[in-house]
């Protein structure tokens, strides 16, 4: 406090001085310092008047009180509105107290002096601001600070550039600024050089020596990103790649300068929009009891953090993990205090029906069961059978005979693309999870299982195994240049998987739209382009093969199914399948397949229930007649 007192002690003096100083040459001005003898007495008698006015002014603007290294151009104006308000009242003044006249006094003074008072209060802020960063980018330029290329729009990019102008050692230097529009090149703003057109930025790049590049709107797109990045492989450069998610945030003062994060390759995703029916989801969720299985995992973890949104009365996180479930349940307390949510934590097995019991009477009933346990690790379930089976088979049996004995009204079960024409044991035994929900006779209990790919960043998934390659320094191993994939992000998926909950149908099995399928090779080397490597130069990729159970390409729907968009946007229904030609699923013969411990003869059974599944083919066996 007494700092600040100080401060404003200085500032007022500062002003006081300048108005005096500033008032007193407006007089020697006016006569070439030469005043006459009839005009002498002219200044002392109005001199306080005059500036007792303007302090009244500086005081009423609180010009006093701004810190000089953030001197703006608003400032400005701020300080010529003061400064004119107190050349009227030191006018009027001096008007009635000269028995409401001029006479004797030099009228242009007025003027002189509000020039001059004007000069002193904005040239010194301005030196000062000035020298600040004068002396900044000595410094930094010094220390070797980063150069910065911005990529966006010019209104954009100067919010940040002003902050850079502030903070060089923090944020970097900008050397540029590359605009989509060509009828820019060639222009400046604060002394940075324009250039036009994106195509332009591998020689922008060369020439400024960049080596970071910022993203600004509009050109943050994944088609601009993606576009700028191969350009600069092809060109062998490597940059530091940053995005600025909300440039209106920052300048309102609501982002700070530290949410300029790194390129993901979440933002290379070629993904439409989708805008969740929130107020249909809420219904269904509002007020109700709710257990989550794999509470723990990538996928029922997000789940939790989407559901409290919606302000449920209960909700049961139950998983095998005792690690997982206290991650998840620590996170999600403070969040579940402020929604007045109950949260129940649970450790158990799916496959144990006394533990799930147990977890749905403790929330005293459950409404909705969202069944997101299970293995998914193709190659780790070939090794393991019997367990694989055991957990998503089984597990999912267990399960939904519980929900149905304890009168749950919705079970929604998340399954996978690898369940269609399976290839895998995995995937295999996603796809006689989904029949054992569907194949089911009515009951009290509407069954559904929610179908899609790959989710990005999740547990076991190809994004955090190459983050960790790329960190090592390679190699980046790939199984083939063609395999492709279906991407989600892990958000995106579950926002989905709410909202085919609240699509009112039984027994079916609900595809959520994933674009266009991307190859893991592209996706590789973008990754180790994000990094600041170039592929195959500095970062190898390494080519292993496919594993057992591996299939180059995933489907969503196999060709016979017949499906029918939902009113929600991206998420389709299954209304018929395979399956209609099938025997019904004995879940007793595979009972005792699981107890015998026979991983054979539970992938023989597995294939005669999976219609169209290319198990044996992945096998490299013969099918028998």
């Amino acid at each position: 406090m007494k700092s600040v007192m100080f401060r404003r002690s200085i500032a007022l003096g500062f002003h006081f001085f300048g108005a005096l100083l500033c008032y007193w040459l407006a007089f020697q001005l006016r006569f070439d310092f030469d005043t006459p003898e009839k005009s002498m007495h002219a200044f002392p008698q109005t001199c306080w008047w005059v500036v007792g006015s303007y302090m009244v002014a500086i005081l009423a603007f609180g010009l006093y009180q701004g810190l000089w290294r953030f001197f703006t151009l608003r400032d400005c104006l701020t300080t010529l509105l003061a400064l004119s308000c107190g050349s009227f009242l030191a006018l009027g003044v001096v008007y009635l107290t000269n028995d409401y006249s001029f006479k004797g006094f030099p009228r242009s003074v007025f003027v002189v002096s509000f020039l001059l008072l004007l000069l002193w209060e904005i040239g010194w802020r301005g030196l000062v601001r000035l020298l600040r960063e004068h002396r900044l980018g000595m410094v930094f330029s010094e220390q070797a600070v980063r150069r910065v290329l911005l990529i966006g729009h010019p209104d954009n990019a100067d919010v940040l550039i002003r902050a850079m102008l502030q903070r060089p050692g923090e944020l970097g230097k900008a050397v540029g600024v590359v605009s989509e529009k060509t009828s820019h090149q060639g222009l400046r703003m604060r002394g940075i050089p324009i250039f036009g057109g994106l195509e332009r930025i591998p020689d922008c790049v060369i020439s400024t020596g960049a080596k970071t590049l910022i993203f600004l709107a509009p050109c943050t797109g994944p088609r601009r990103i993606r576009g700028v990045m191969q350009s600069l492989t092809d060109d062998k450069l490597t940059c530091d790649f940053r995005v600025m998610p909300s440039i209106h945030d920052l300048a309102a003062g609501n982002l700070d300068t530290n949410h300029i994060r790194k390129v993901a390759i979440e933002d290379l995703l070629q993904r439409p929009s989708y805008m969740l029916d929130t107020k249909r989801v809420e219904s269904r969720l509002k007020n109700k009891r709710i257990l989550i299985t794999g509470a723990g995992g990538s996928i029922g973890s997000e789940i939790c953090r989407q559901l409290i949104q919606f302000r449920p009365k209960v909700m049961v996180l139950f998983d095998v993990s005792e690690f997982h479930l206290f991650q998840i349940e620590n996170e999600l307390r403070p969040l579940a205090i402020e929604a007045g949510v109950k949260l129940i934590g649970c450790t158990g097995d799916v496959r144990n029906e006394d533990q799930l019991r147990r977890a749905i009477r403790s929330g005293d009933g459950i409404d909705l069961f969202y069944h997101a346990a299970a293995y998914k690790h193709v190659d780790l379930m070939e090794r393991n059978v019997v367990a694989c089976f055991q957990n998503n088979v089984l597990g999912t049996y267990v399960s939904a005979n519980v929900a149905e004995s304890e009168g749950i009204s919705d079970f929604v079960l998340i399954s996978t693309d690898k369940a269609v024409r399976p290839t895998s044991m995995m995937g295999a035994s996603k796809r006689l999870a989904e029949r054992l929900l569907i194949e089911r006779p009515p009951s009290v209990t509407s069954f559904r299982a929610v179908r899609f790919g790959n989710v990005l960043g999740s547990n076991g998934s190809v994004v955090p195994i190459f983050r960790e390659q790329i960190a090592r320094g390679g190699p980046v191993t790939v199984t083939s240049r063609k395999v492709t994939r279906f991407f989600m992000t892990i958000p995106e998926s579950v926002e989905l998987v709410l909202a085919a909950g609240a699509v009112d149908e039984d027994r079916r099995i609900f595809v959520l739209e994933m674009g266009e399928a991307i190859k893991i090779d592209s996706m590789a080397r973008r990754m180790i382009e994000l990094s600041g490597f170039v592929p195959d130069v500095d970062i190898p990729i390494e080519y292993t093969g496919l594993k057992s159970g591996e299939k180059e390409y995933e489907e969503l729907l196999t060709d016979d199914e017949d499906v029918v968009r939902t009113d929600h946007d991206r998420i389709w229904v299954v209304k018929k399948g395979r399956e209609v030609d099938a025997a019904l699923l004995d879940i007793g013969e595979l009972l005792e397949l699981i107890d015998l411990g026979n991983s054979e003869e539970i992938r023989e059974f597995a294939h005669s229930m999976v219609p169209g599944s290319l198990l044996k083919t992945a096998r490299g066996t013969t099918e028998r007649q």
